[in-house]
Formats: C-alpha cells, sequence, structure tokens
C-alpha cells in the first residue's frame, strides 16, 4: 500500500511547511513576553517614520514636480512659438514675394496688360473676389492711377493663391500712393453701404499702411477693423522701385482663429496663451478681465499697466529669450513659458496655473497621510487579534497544523510547480502561455496564470505591430532617400563638366531645405560653342516641389536646343505649364545662353533674383536685369531679353533666394549685401572655392537655426575663345 509522501516535501511547499513551524513556535515561545513591548514601540515607531517620510517625500515632490513642469514647459513653448512662428512666416514669405512683383509691375507696366477693375459687390459675398478700392467717389481718379490699378490686376492669381491655401488669412492687397487699393477677399458685402453702393476707403490713415512705411520692412500689427467689424493682425510690407516708395502691401490673420489656434495649446484647466507684439501690445488674449483681459485699444502698451513680474517675462521674451518664470497675474500665481516669434519679433507667453500644477501633489500626500494612519490603525488590531487567537489556538495547531499545512502547502505548489515548467519552455517562435484546469484555482495563482497568458498575447501581437511599422517606416525612408537620389542625377554634379573645354570654368551646387527640393540649375551646350545657363526656384518645398522642378528642368531643356531664342523658350514653357498647372504653382528662371567665340551672353529673367557679376580686376556686382513674370503665373505673357558681353576673366555668379533669405535665430535676412560681401572675399578665386566660400558665410551666419529654403548657386568665369591656344602655346 503505497503511502502520502513525506510530511515536509521538498521544494516550495516544504519551504512554506518549515516557515509555519518555526514561525509557530517561536511565537509561541516569545509571544507573552515581547507582544505588549513591541506594540507600543512599533506604533511610536510608525508614527515617527510615517512623519518623516511623508516630509521627504513632500519636499521632493514639489521640487521634481517643479522641475519636471518648467523642463516640460520649456519644450512646450519652444514647440508652440515654433509653430505659431511658421504661420507668421508664410504671411511674410507671401508679402516677399508679392513685393517682388508689384515691383516688376511698376517697373516695366508695359509688359502687362490692362485688366478690368470693380467695387465690391454683394454678390460675390462669401467666395474670393478682387475689389477696387479707393477715397471718395469711384469716378474721380485719373487715367493715368486707373492704368496702373488696371496692370496691378494681373496679380489677382497670386492674391486668390495666398487667400485660399490658409483659413487664417482674411485679406490680401495692394495700394498705391494716391490710396487706390485692389483688395482680395471673401467679405464683399462688408463694403456696401446700406444704399448698396461700394463704400469710400482710404487706407493711407491705416496704421499698418503708416507703419510698413515708417519701419520700411514687413510690419505685423493688431487692430480692431471697422470695415469688418472684428479683430486681426494686419501685416503690411512697403514696395520700393529705384528708392521711391510706390505701393504698400497688405494682408489680415482673423483673430478669433488666431486666438483658437493658440487656445490647442492650453494646458489644464487654468491655462491661456497671450501674444505680445513688438510694441508691447497685447495682440490676442482669451481674457475678459484683469490684467490681461482682451485689449479695447491696441495702441496701449500691455507693460505699462501690468506688475513688474509680469512686464520682465513679456520683456523677456520680446528680447529673443526662451525660459519659464513664476508670476503673478490677478492675485494667483501662475507659471509662465515664454518664447520668442522670429517672424514678427513678437513673443507668445502661455501661462497655467502653479496650484494646478501642484494639486496633484498636494493630494497624493494627503492621501498617503490618510493611507498611513488606517495602516496603523488595522496593524494595531491585527496585533491585538492574532494574540488572543494564538494564544487559544497554539496547541492544537502545534498538533494537528503541521498535517494539514503539510497537505494544503502541496496542493497548492502544485499548479506554480507546472506553471514554472511551461514558461520555462516559452522561447524563439513558442511564445504563448494556455490556461490550464489545474491555475484555476480562484485566488492569486489563477490571476498569476491569467496575467501570463494576458502579457505573452499582447507581447505577440506587439512584436508583429512594431515589425509592420518598422518595415513600412523603411520602405518611406528607401522611397525618400531614392527621390533624393534620383533629383541629385537629375543636376550636373560631375566636375569638372568639360575637362576638354578651355574656354571656362563652372561650378554649381544645390543645398535642399527637406530630402528633396524644389531649386534647380543646369548647364549644356547647344552646339559645339554656345553654353546654356539656367537656375530656376519652384514654389513649395518637399516631393510636389521636386516634381514639378524636373518637369520645368526637362520642358527648358528641351526648348533651348530647338530654340536659342531664349525670351522665346520661356514663353513656350509658360504657356505649356499655363495649360496644366492645377495646383497653381509657379517658378522663377533666369535662363541664358552664353557664346564661347565672343563672350555674348543672351538673357532673359522670369522673376528670379538678379544675377551678380564681375568684370576682370573688379569686384562682385550684382547686375539689375529686366524682370519679367513668374513662369506658371499667367499664360501669354511676353518676355524681353538683353545682352551681356563676358569678357576674358569675367565671372557670373546664379543663385536662389536661399541664400538671400537664409535667416538666422533672431530671424534676422542673411541679405545681398553680405552675399556681395562673401563672394568679394575670394573674388579671385575659382568658381568652386568662390561657391564654397559662400556656403560657409550663410551657415556660419545661420548657426543653429533650421534651413527654410534650398540653398541653390552657380559660378562661371569665362576665358574667352583664345584660352585654348593660350593653354597650347604653354
Amino acid at each position: 500500500m503505497k503511502g502520502k509522501g513525506p510530511l515536509i516535501p521538498k521544494g516550495f511547499a516544504g519551504k512554506i511547511i518549515k516557515i509555519f513551524i518555526a514561525f509557530a513556535l517561536v511565537m509561541g515561545v516569545t509571544y507573552l513576553a515581547v507582544f505588549a513591548v513591541q506594540l507600543s514601540a512599533l506604533h511610536i515607531k510608525i508614527i515617527e517614520d510615517e512623519e518623516a517620510q511623508l516630509g521627504v517625500v513632500a519636499g521632493h515632490s514639489e521640487e521634481s514636480m517643479t522641475a519636471i513642469t518648467e523642463e516640460n514647459l520649456t519644450a512646450l513653448i519652444k514647440w508652440a512659438a515654433d509653430r505659431t512662428d511658421d504661420e507668421f512666416w508664410i504671411a511674410a514669405h507671401d508679402l516677399r514675394i508679392l513685393q517682388g512683383q508689384v515691383s516688376e509691375i511698376f517697373r516695366n507696366p508695359g509688359n502687362y496688360e490692362r485688366r478690368p477693375v470693380y467695387p465690391a459687390s454683394a454678390k460675390n459675398a462669401g467666395k474670393p473676389a478682387l475689389q477696387f478700392l479707393c477715397p471718395g467717389d469711384y469716378e474721380n481718379n485719373t487715367p493715368e492711377e486707373m492704368e496702373m490699378i488696371e496692370r496691378l490686376a494681373n496679380l489677382e492669381p497670386m492674391f486668390r493663391e495666398s487667400l485660399v491655401k490658409n483659413d487664417f488669412n482674411v485679406d490680401v492687397g495692394v495700394a498705391t500712393m494716391e490710396g487706390l487699393c485692389l483688395d482680395m477677399d471673401r467679405l464683399s458685402e462688408k463694403k456696401i453701404s446700406e444704399d448698396g453702393t461700394p463704400v469710400s476707403i482710404d487706407v493711407r490713415g491705416e496704421d499698418w499702411y503708416l507703419g510698413a512705411i515708417e519701419r520700411g520692412d514687413i510690419f505685423f500689427y493688431p487692430i480692431h477693423s471697422l470695415i469688418y467689424d472684428f479683430d486681426e493682425v494686419a501685416y503690411a510690407a512697403p514696395v520700393y522701385v529705384d528708392d521711391e516708395l510706390v505701393a504698400v502691401l497688405e494682408g489680415s490673420i482673423q483673430m478669433d482663429l488666431l486666438r483658437s489656434f493658440l487656445e490647442d495649446r492650453d494646458l489644464g484647466e487654468s491655462g491661456f496663451t497671450v501674444l505680445i507684439s513688438d510694441n508691447g501690445q497685447l495682440a490676442c488674449s482669451p481674457r475678459a478681465s484683469g490684467e490681461l483681459k482682451t485689449a479695447e485699444d491696441y495702441s496701449l502698451d500691455i507693460r505699462d499697466s501690468v506688475n513688474p513680474e509680469l512686464k520682465e517675462a513679456i520683456d523677456k521674451g520680446l528680447s529673443g529669450e526662451t525660459g519659464v518664470t513664476r508670476v503673478t497675474v490677478d492675485g494667483e500665481e501662475y507659471y509662465a513659458a515664454y518664447g520668442y516669434i522670429g517672424s514678427c519679433g513678437w513673443t507668445q507667453i502661455i501661462f497655467v496655473s502653479v496650484e494646478e500644477v501642484m494639486n496633484p501633489t498636494h493630494t497624493l500626500l494627503d492621501e498617503m497621510r490618510d493611507i498611513s494612519r488606517q495602516g496603523i490603525i488595522e496593524q494595531q488590531k491585527r496585533f491585538l487579534r492574532s494574540g488572543i487567537v494564538t494564544l487559544i489556538i497554539f496547541l492544537v495547531i502545534l498538533v494537528t497544523g503541521i498535517v494539514v499545512v503539510s497537505e494544503a502547502a502541496k496542493k497548492r505548489a502544485r499548479p506554480i510547480a507546472l506553471m514554472a515548467e511551461r514558461v520555462g519552455g516559452i522561447e524563439g517562435d513558442h511564445m504563448s502561455f494556455e490556461m490550464d484546469e489545474s491555475y484555476k484555482t480562484g485566488d492569486e495563482i489563477q490571476i498569476l496564470a491569467e496575467s501570463f497568458e494576458e502579457s505573452l498575447n499582447k507581447t505577440t501581437k506587439y512584436v508583429d505591430e512594431l515589425l509592420s511599422i518598422t518595415s513600412e517606416k523603411e520602405r518611406v525612408n528607401t522611397e525618400l532617400t531614392l527621390a533624393t537620389r534620383i533629383q541629385a542625377d537629375m543636376l550636373p554634379s560631375k566636375f569638372p563638366a568639360f575637362p576638354d573645354r578651355t574656354e571656362f570654368d563652372i561650378y554649381a551646387s544645390m543645398t535642399p531645405a527637406r530630402e528633396v527640393g524644389g531649386d534647380f540649375y543646369d548647364f549644356f551646350f547647344v552646339g559645339d560653342n554656345k553654353l546654356a545657363l539656367v537656375i530656376a526656384d519652384v514654389s513649395g518645398k518637399g516631393v510636389p516641389a521636386a516634381m514639378f522642378m524636373m518637369m520645368s528642368k526637362t520642358m527648358i531643356q528641351n526648348r533651348v536646343i530647338e530654340n536659342n531664342d531664349v525670351a522665346k523658350v520661356l514663353e513656350d514653357v509658360n504657356n505649356a505649364i499655363c495649360d496644366n498647372n492645377r495646383e497653381k504653382m509657379f517658378v522663377t528662371v533666369w535662363l541664358g545662353i552664353l557664346d564661347l567665340q565672343t563672350g555674348v551672353l543672351e538673357a532673359v529673367n522670369a522673376g528670379h533674383e538678379y544675377p551678380v557679376v564681375k568684370e576682370p580686376d573688379g569686384p562682385f556686382e550684382r547686375l539689375k536685369d529686366k524682370h519679367g513674370f513668374v513662369i506658371g503665373g499667367i499664360k501669354n505673357m511676353k518676355y524681353t531679353g538683353y545682352q551681356l558681353l563676358m569678357k576674358p576673366g569675367s565671372k557670373l555668379f546664379l543663385y536662389t533666394d536661399g541664400v538671400p533669405e537664409a535667416m538666422n535665430e533672431a530671424g534676422e535676412l542673411f541679405g545681398i549685401e553680405r552675399t556681395l560681401q562673401a563672394l568679394n572675399k575670394v573674388a579671385d578665386s575659382k568658381p568652386e572655392e568662390i561657391l564654397a566660400n559662400v556656403s560657409r558665410e550663410v551657415r556660419k551666419y545661420v548657426g543653429a537655426a533650421e534651413q527654410f529654403d534650398d540653398l541653390t548657386m552657380l559660378c562661371i568665369e569665362y576665358y574667352g575663345s583664345s584660352s585654348k591656344e593660350r593653354v597650347d602655346e604653354e
């Protein structure tokens, strides 16, 4: 007859039984002697430890919460200010493009047809419409004034694109020195009087008009629009032709939409965000009362009416700093995170209540204190009950407990042993754990088994998802890498480009702002002795701009090969692009064909940057050549070419706006003057060294600021048709 096994088996069950026996013996012998003393000492010690631990926890919790809050707020304000800066940068960038086009129309009005203009009409309510506004009666304008307004109406497609591509925009327009204005918006009904006639509007007294003229550059200003009857941020820029002010460009952003945009960055229930202009005006605030209430008069400097702590935070933000400080607003203490908006010189400040931030810490400490006290009370009750029960049943437990505990321990340990065996077999592809009937004990063992099963299922699912995500990410990265290589292969990149030609030396480079860019350059022979030169800048960035770039480059090259008339080439390319330009993209182009025997350069400029020329023994100087309209803007545009004589030793430098418009962390442009200084520092060097120096100077100036636009340059030095003979003689 088989026995039931030893009373004290090996393994986990045996350990439980031995612990029980030892505990029973020790408690039985010592319980009566030390119970009272231990209970009293334990009670005192627990209370002392609780107070000490809570004090340490409270100090560390507040310090940690403060450090974490300041760190998170610093990261948040950097991110939020960058996003806000993007919106202002887009508005400023559109105005800079429009500045060049308006200047070109004033400089060469004969190149643009006269298009009819109309006053505001109620039938255009709710849809983008170009309206003619003027002071006084519409019939009193001179023919000369009307002629210029009708030629400026060619900008309608660019106004429309600027308005509709951004939901924040209210309007965009241009005003002449005589007060005549073309304005594109969706609120035509706001410019109709009660009797149905268009209202008389003189913009020359508006703050944005005067501010742009006074500043001489792009100017952002918060106003309450009397025409639209709502608050907005107006932005404007002057237009000069040969240092003479000819017009002012204007646009505006609806304040309610900007406020809603900012509220998405608020923290908690107490958090709110404000914008302060570079003149200290409270441009945007959600507060209805108090120190930071919504402005009733935008001409006031908020720093004159707030407390010193808040004024100091505003001053730091406007000086270009980013940080977090504690301030008091309307008697309540807040964390204030301030960041600089470089595109307009404003500052964005995010507020969150210190009490709200610290409230979870205080609540946690109170809960810990209550739990600790309840624990002490419960512990005292358990000690008392245990002493009484142990004293009564000690002898019974000592006789029968070992047998009962032995059987129970072996039974309880059996599922754990089986579970350990199965868990030990989990490896490789075998990542599963199935419930067994023996695990269904209704206690912690069953919970443990269910947890193993659930955890392994989640782990398997997570691994599968991670593999899928990793595969997709690698595919996208591979496609972007391939796109970058394809774009690079489209541009001439082997230098020296024509080692067998001694009439010239040429070098070019393109650094995209993203994986792929919208700039491009090209140079190729048209016959034996004519070299075509191209540099261009496509609107936009990324893959769409890169695709538009490749299409434009191919069309220009094909047309140049067919026809050496540079003006006719751009006219044909412009019409072809306008016929298939649903996305309303455009490209600025400078195209030239250099006769290597005579040095005569036939060139044409379609809205591109001015070229820079160096005569032999002279400095690099900007050549203000004839400008035409951008390619893809208006169909049937006419372009005018010009000639430039390249003497032996002459150099030509071509570039895109990514060079002069490179921006440092303070929001300041590199500019054409710094570009000329970089060129003249190495004026007598080879084209490759000249481009390398310009690139170094731009990188040094920009510093840690993000590159917003493609950086593209081309330089050619002309030696003359006799250079080959001189080389042979040497």
